[in-house]
Formats: structure tokens, C-alpha cells, sequence
């Protein structure tokens, strides 16, 4: 970062006003902070902040003014923006840094004012905490904020889908047990678990009438072992349910159950076609994003993946180098050295994307097995002794390294970035011959630890 010699820290707030404060350097080099004063979230209070920083220094613009603050929410951006169209320098300060800085000031107290010292005070006492702010081009903006939707309607309809399961398993524990997630929620399964609540019903129709109201209930391939699978799990649930409202010793309200049920099940369809709009969304933008394309070609980035490396990793300008790409994702060790030794074998630090970190560590289970340098590179981590999880956050950083040099080739102008499959001579081939090392690799590692 350059030097400054004025530094303005912003405490954010969401629903208050927000708090900022001056600090400025003497000629003796010594900081002097200025009182903190309040301004409010629209333009008329950007630009009394703009007035009065500009006051203070005497200055006729914001150019060379550095300004820190902490990420709040979404009201960082629109100040950060209008701020950047004055002049200034925008940088940020993760909120957990700005936690333990802020006990340093201040061990027994928290207030905005403090806070807002905090951050004015991070540039001169510890820069390498500043992050700069950079512009992000629309397209990728709009690409970044449909795929965080996404992630996020996956994570509820995940959510609702394992609280119907575990509704449905206080009658249903055994035949839940035998069907797999797909076969759950498929069209009949979901028919079937609304209908028929009670296991004795089942039995009632019959086994000729429950199959034939099975095949008029089932679409696309779903098969007549299904059937057959619902049919004896409902048989043998109903032997429980008989012993246990016989005996008195539970009872279950199944027309509430099945209310409940279909609830249930109404919501997890109500995500599933919002989740189906956003993917329509996320083409379309695709279609302004060609990195999206590029990122394609890497081992095991799908569709999904490749608009998750695209619209978090650029713009790559800000990375100055694979290992900067490479630390920003989170995936790699604490440092820790004194006396000028290094302390080996520390646990993986918790910063970076969470969302970049999953869809790292989903391609990573696949690229192992099919891209022979990191197969090679995976197994020489398990016979090392490595856990699983380790080996795949150690190649999903790879992938993200990887992800990070073609986008600068593209972005250099490059019109055709291929990504090169390699034998484990470094000598280029196809894909499925790369593919065929790859499982070879692994089957050799299996039998050498049977």
C-alpha cells in the first residue's frame, strides 16, 4: 500500500447511523485522531462525510485519503462505492481482526467510537490487515450474487429434505433405511408418504391394488422394484404399529402426520422450482461470462463449479500470484516461526469463501481420480499418513491455483486456453488416456494396502 499521511475509519452500522473518525500524521510523523462524528446511510450523509474529512485535512479532494472499514452486511458497498468515485483509497478489515485489535485499544469496552479508532488505526500499525476494495464488472456481479442464491436454496432444500425424513422416519425407519435419497423424493415415493402415513392402509388395498395405484402414481424410469420395496416396508411397519398401539405404549395422530407431511413436501417442491429459476438465470448470465467456458475444462468442475470459481476468483488482477490465489481460498496451513525456525504441520486456517471452499473440496473428490498428477499427488499424502479431508482441501487448492492461471491467460487475450492433460511424464495427452493413468494409479495404491 502507499504511503498516506490522512486515514479515515468507518464504523458500519445497519440500522444506526454510521461513525467515523479522522486520523492524521504530523510532520513529526506522530498520528493525531480527530473526535468521531455520525453520519447517515443516504447521499446527503456521504457527502458530510466527504465535507468534513475534507475539512479536516484541508484538502481539495479525497485522493491519497485512505479509508478502512469492516464489511457489515450489504452497507459497505454503496459507501465504499461513492467514496472510490472521490478519490479515496477503500480498503476493508475482516470483522474478526477488527474484534482482536479493538480489545487492544480497548480490554474492558465497546462502543462505535472505539471501533471506528480501531479501524482508522489498522493502516499505520498493521497495513498487512487492509484489503483493498475493487471494482467488480457487472457481469460478474450479477453471475456472483445468482450462484450465491443458489447455494443458499440448496442449503434449505437440503435442510427441509432431511427434517421430512426424519418426520417420515418415526413411522417409516425401516424402509427409509432401504430407499436411497433419489428414490425418496422421487414422484411415487413423495405420493406414497402423503397417502399413506398409516402402514395399514397399505395393507388394507392390498398387494394387487397398492401396485397397480404404484404404476399409475410412478414417472420416468422409476421401476417396479420400488413398488415391491414400499410394499414390504409397509407390511412390516404395520406389524409394529399394531403391537405398539395394542399395547398402548405410543400413539400417533396420522391425520396430523399426514398434513404435516405434505406440508413438508409442498415447501421442498416450492424450492425446487425456485432453484430451477435461478439455474435458468445463472445460463443466461453465462452467456456474458465466457470464463465460465474456460473453467470447464479443469478436472472435475461441472457447470455448477466452474460458475463458482468464475464469479469469486475475478476479478484475478488482485491476486499477485498462484500463491496469493491460492491463500485466498482458505485452503492452506497457519504459519507460525520463531527464532527463525519454522513450526511445521499446523491446522488449516478458517478464512476464505465458504461457498468457494465446498465446490473446491466437491471437485477435488473427482479430479483425483481422474487427472494423474493429482492422483499421484493424492496418494503420496495418503501414504503419508494423511486424513482424507486433508488430501482433498490440499487438491482443491490446486484447483484453485489452476482455475486462477487460465482466467490470466484469457484475460491476457489468449482466444483458445486449453487446459493440458499430462501423463506423469509431463508429456501431453487426451483426456481419457489421462483418465486411464489415473484410475491405474489408484488401483495400484488399493492393492498395495489391502
Amino acid at each position: 500500500m502507499k504511503q498516506f499521511d490522512t486515514c479515515v475509519g468507518i464504523d458500519l452500522a445497519r440500522r444506526a447511523k454510521h461513525k467515523a473518525v479522522v486520523i492524521q500524521k504530523e510532520h513529526t510523523g506522530r498520528t493525531v485522531p480527530n473526535r468521531a462524528w455520525a453520519f447517515s446511510h443516504d447521499l446527503e450523509g456521504f457527502e458530510r462525510l466527504r465535507d468534513r474529512v475534507l475539512k479536516q485535512t484541508g484538502a481539495a479532494s479525497l485522493e491519497g485519503v485512505v479509508v478502512n472499514l469492516e464489511p457489515t452486511s450489504g452497507v459497505w458497498e454503496s459507501l465504499s462505492a461513492f467514496l472510490r468515485s472521490q478519490g479515496a483509497d477503500v480498503y476493508f478489515t475482516r470483522p474478526d481482526v477488527v474484534s482482536q485489535l479493538r480489545k487492544v485499544h480497548s480490554k474492558f469496552a465497546k462502543t462505535d467510537r472505539i471501533d471506528a479508532h480501531t479501524l482508522a488505526s489498522v493502516p499505520s500499525s498493521f497495513p498487512a490487515r487492509l484489503i483493498p476494495v475493487v471494482s467488480v464488472e457487472r457481469r460478474v456481479r450479477v453471475l456472483r450474487n445468482l450462484s450465491a442464491q443458489r447455494h443458499r436454496l440448496v442449503g434449505d432444500l437440503t435442510r427441509w429434505k432431511n427434517r421430512f425424513t426424519a418426520r417420515a422416519e418415526v413411522v417409516w425407519t425401516g424402509l427409509l433405511a432401504q430407499l436411497e435419497d433419489q428414490q425418496r423424493f422421487c414422484a411415487l415415493g413423495r405420493a406414497f408418504l402423503t397417502t399413506f402415513s398409516d402402514p395399514r392402509k397399505v395393507v388394507r388395498y392390498g398387494r394387487g391394488r397398492f401396485l397397480a395405484w404404484c404404476r399409475k402414481k410412478a414417472h420416468g424410469n422409476t421401476g417396479p422394484e420400488l413398488a415391491e420395496k414400499l410394499w414390504e416396508g409397509a407390511r412390516t411397519a404395520a406389524l409394529l404399529w399394531d403391537e405398539l398401539e395394542r399395547s398402548g405404549a405410543m400413539a400417533v395422530d396420522w391425520e396430523t402426520l399426514a398434513e404435516l407431511l405434505a406440508q413438508d413436501l409442498r415447501l421442498i417442491e416450492h424450492l425446487e422450482k425456485e432453484i430451477a429459476r435461478v439455474d435458468k438465470r445463472i445460463q443466461d448470465a453465462r452467456k456474458d461470462v465466457p470464463e465460465c467456458g474456460v473453467l470447464e475444462q479443469l478436472p472435475g468442475v461441472g457447470k455448477v463449479i466452474a460458475v463458482t470459481l468464475a464469479s469469486i476468483l475475478m476479478p484475478v488482477d488482485r491476486f499477485a500470484n498462484t500463491n496469493k490465489c491460492g491463500a485466498y481460498t482458505g485452503f492452506t496451513s497457519r504459519h507460525k516461526a520463531s527464532a527463525g525456525r519454522e513450526i511445521a504441520g499446523l491446522k488449516m486456517t478458517k478464512t476464505g469463501n465458504r461457498r468457494l471452499k465446498r465446490d473446491l473440496a466437491l471437485a477435488a473428490d473427482v479430479a483425483m481420480q481422474i487427472d494423474p498428477d493429482l492422483a499421484r499427488f493424492a496418494i503420496r499424502l495418503l501414504e503419508a499418513g494423511k486424513h482424507y479431508n486433508k488430501v482433498r482441501v490440499a487438491v482443491g487448492r490446486k484447483i484453485a491455483v489452476r482455475a486462477y492461471s487460465l482466467l490470466k491467460r484469457f484475460q491476457a487475450g489468449q482466444t483458445n486456453v486449453r487446459y493440458l492433460w499430462r501423463d506423469l511424464h509431463g508429456n501431453t495427452i487426451p483426456r481419457h488416456q489421462a483418465m486411464s493413468i489415473a484410475r491405474e494409479l489408484w488401483v495400484l495404491h488399493k492393492a498395495d494396502h489391502k
